[in-house]
């Protein structure tokens, strides 16, 4: 099989943020990025795809996935990949969308490692994933207490109670040596949970023995949580990014400690994942409507002030997989003013050293790995074109082919 490919005639969006360059070629060979540049020859023996009137973008990274769970039909239970269909449509969406790389941040565990393995082994057409497994949380907490109804198999798969520092050494130990990628911690969560419920937050001793056991493993550790106050509480000891923020408040947080949150985030280079499209999609009351507020606010704070911003979907809770993180994009510049450029970048480069993948992915150029996404029109100028996918290319095979999508 002919393993070398060339886009010719591609309008170059490379993921660092850089203006695009009209006219350029992108060569693949064996799964890797091998020539960039206006106007350069294809290769002989190359597979083309003309893109004119196209761009070509890094393929898409979303950084805060759940594989399980479609629309939170499934509970309880939330059954695991045997028992729904819930995974394929995580790969096929994702696939569809751009989407080349994921990272599950709450799962069953064996689903989530074999999916990862079969993926990476061409076994599957998906994503290429990074996944935490089970996310560790407070007994009676969200999502064991909430989403999940207590179910019995669920909390066995997707989640780590542990009661002690001890006991939460010994659970990152185990899921180390099980081969999950970080950790994942949910603190707090006042949209499900209301507030006070102070008996509904891990504590921060068990907190500290997490991030601790974890860093001593090389694992990052990726916090849900959403009070100013529990984030930077959570920060201070040394978590590596804050998902969600703001999620269901209902009044503005406070300025002050919001700034001192974002200032030492900056400064530790703590990435902050907002997951805007979470709260969107149950917006219904005021009170969500005021949420969208302070949380557009917030991620535009965040961004004059210098945090590194991830880019996730919590897809499935949040919607389909790919088309979530298209969604969460267009949010980006539509409601908190962030040039699409920028936005574009924050979802390939930012994310792929969030992810600590940033010498593999993330911008097109020679060396990489050749995850491509091509889309009819110009998403630098005008966000929605990025949903008009026609070809999308993971680590060199073109595994979505739509040439009849063309540029208007």
């Amino acid at each position: 099989m002919n393993d070398t490919l060339a886009v010719l005639h591609a309008r170059l969006i490379d993921g660092s943020g850089a203006p695009a360059v009209e006219d350029t070629t992108v060569v693949v060979a064996d799964g890797r990025i091998t020539a960039v540049g206006p106007g350069l020859a294809a290769p002989a023996d190359a597979q083309i795809i003309d893109a004119t009137g196209h761009s070509v973008l890094p393929g898409l990274i979303d950084a805060h996935v759940h594989l399980g769970g479609l629309g939170f039909t499934h509970h309880p239970p939330f059954g695991g990949r045997a028992a729904t269909d819930d995974y394929k449509a995580a790969r096929d969406g994702a696939l569809a969308y751009g989407v080349t790389t994921q990272r599950s941040l709450g799962d069953f565990l064996n689903d989530a490692l074999e999916v990862r393995e079969e993926t990476a082994a061409g076994l599957l057409a998906g994503p290429r994933l990074l996944t935490s497994g089970p996310s560790f949380q407070v007994e009676g907490g969200h999502p064991n207490g909430t989403v999940w109804g207590g179910d019995p198999t669920t909390v066995a798969a997707a989640a780590r109670m542990p009661r002690t520092p001890a006991d939460a050494v010994t659970m990152v130990d185990q899921l180390a040596a099980a081969g999950v990628d970080l950790i994942k911690v949910i603190i707090s969560d006042s949209a499900f949970l209301g507030e006070p419920h102070p008996e509904l937050k891990l504590p921060w001793n068990i907190t500290e023995a997490i991030v601790t056991a974890a860093h001593a493993h090389g694992l990052p550790v990726a916090a849900h949580v959403e009070d100013p106050e529990d984030a930077l509480r959570a920060v201070q000891l040394g978590v590596d990014d804050i998902e969600h923020l703001l999620v269901g408040r209902a009044e503005p947080p406070n300025q002050a400690v919001l700034d001192e949150l974002l200032d030492l985030m900056a400064a530790q280079a703590t990435y902050l994942v907002p997951t805007m499209i979470a709260h969107q999609r149950g917006a219904t009351a005021a009170t969500d409507a005021r949420t969208l507020r302070y949380g557009s606010r917030l991620v535009a704070q965040a961004h004059e002030r210098g945090v590194r911003l991830g880019v996730g979907s919590d897809a499935h809770t949040a919607g389909m997989h790919g088309w979530a993180l298209q969604h969460e994009i267009g949010m980006m510049v539509h409601d908190q003013a962030i040039a699409p450029l920028k936005a574009l970048s924050a979802a390939t480069l930012g994310n792929a050293g969030l992810l600590g993948l940033g010498d593999r992915l993330g911008t097109v150029e020679v060396g990489k790995l050749a995850d491509l996404l091509i889309v009819a029109g110009r998403p630098d100028q005008d966000i929605s074109d990025l949903a008009r996918v026609s070809h999308v290319i993971k680590g060199g095979q073109l595994l979505v082919n739509h040439p009849e999508q063309k540029a208007s």
